[in-house]
């Protein structure tokens, strides 16, 4: 079988590795470079997160991905000899105000529903486990009380991503930069053919993995598939030695911190169209979240700044599946901040799809029609 895979960003490589590795012929058709748009720009933050009886699908993609990104981790270490960065640190889910309290209790109820170690600190708990939140010599500060997830996972993306290339080209993915998507037809011989700038190619099946560009291929394709970017800033900061150990997540925002010393600061979500630009203001806001969860980060040096695009659909769940209208068209894309998180499980129920077994996740909640037909 010969899948056609359109994008070359974590999905599209995952879902190629996935599908090699059960003897398919694949053929990744990209753009600009892999792997240089949101999947390079992320943090890499892996939460833990287990499946219950009563798990969603959603969950259970989660879960699904949580558990394959611990084998991939040590696969890809052994396949390519790169080290991904993949380690457990752990998880902080703070909270500053006393709003912002019962969300976190109920954080910490779902996160024991699943059976994972969850445990709630007070303010004070919390200033003899990381010091580096407080003030110096204080117990006392801005962080009223946290839920602690000793399973949370992060890893380097850039590194990640080497590795995937890595192992595609290896296990004999065809790799086309700089080949976008043109047209697309299906033929009469069951077969589906693609148009590039440098000529045509035909499959057995396409798979859509473009991120926040799939609304715009979709609609060559006849198909309404609401995909918008959504542009997310990170600030990248440098002290001298490393201060705290887990991912520290305020909200949607969070630092995580590398062995080496360095600080990731993110991340924003606004609605800039294609622009990838960074901005004062953002990384102004940013920092001072930053150095407000921990004061010596008000000192460290900014090393730099940089944006990526999020797929995001009105719903915030990807869209998995066959292009309505379509026999021989799928789509994976839209997972908006959990593109790396949702990787390798969306890769396996992919290619589960693909080679015609049963995914291992209900599709359904993930239908690319959800959506409707039209605005």
């Amino acid at each position: 079988m010969h899948v056609l895979i359109a994008g070359g960003g974590i999905i599209g490589l995952s879902l190629a590795w996935q599908l090699v590795r059960q003897g398919a012929q694949v053929t990744v058709l990209e753009q600009g470079q892999p792997g240089s748009e949101a999947s390079w720009a992320g943090a890499g933050i892996v939460p833990a997160a287990r499946a219950t009886k009563d798990a969603s699908p959603e969950q259970r993609l989660a879960a699904l991905s949580y558990r394959l990104h611990h084998e991939w981790a040590a696969l890809l270490r052994q396949e390519t000899g790169i080290d991904t960065g993949f380690h457990v640190c752990g998880g902080l889910y703070v909270a500053v105000a006393e709003e912002e309290l019962p969300g976190l209790r109920q954080l910490l109820d779902h996160c024991r529903h699943q059976g994972l170690q969850a445990q709630w600190l007070s303010q004070e708990e919390l200033a003899r486990a990381e010091p580096a939140l407080f003030p110096p010599g204080q117990s006392t500060g801005n962080v009223l009380a946290a839920v602690y997830v000793p399973e949370d996972v992060q890893l380097r993306n850039p590194w990640h991503l080497r590795a995937l290339l890595s192992v595609c080209l290896q296990q004999g993915v065809r790799l086309l930069r700089g080949t976008p998507l043109l047209e697309v037809s299906e033929t009469s011989g069951g077969t589906v053919c693609v148009q590039t700038p440098q000529g045509k190619l035909e499959g057995d099946c396409l798979c859509l993995c473009t991120g926040a560009w799939s609304g715009a291929v979709a609609e060559r394709l006849g198909c309404r598939l609401p995909v918008e970017p959504v542009r997310g800033q990170i600030a990248l900061l440098r002290l001298p030695r490393r201060e705290f150990q887990p991912v520290v997540n305020l909200g949607p925002r969070y630092l995580v911190p590398r062995t080496d010393g360095r600080v990731l600061v993110g991340s924003t979500e606004e609605r800039a169209g294609f622009d990838k630009r960074t901005t004062s203001q953002a990384v102004a806001s940013l920092l001072e979240m930053a150095a407000r969860l921990v004061p010596s980060l008000a000192r460290a040096e900014v090393e730099r700044c940089w944006a990526g695009l999020r797929p995001c659909t009105p719903d915030r769940r990807p869209c998995l599946g066959p292009v309505p209208g379509w026999r021989r068209v799928f789509v994976a894309t839209g997972h908006f901040r959990g593109g790396v998180t949702l990787s390798p499980g969306t890769a396996q129920v992919m290619a589960e799809l693909l080679l015609g077994r049963p995914p291992a996740v209900e599709l359904e909640p993930f239908r690319v029609d959800r959506f409707g037909s039209s605005d």
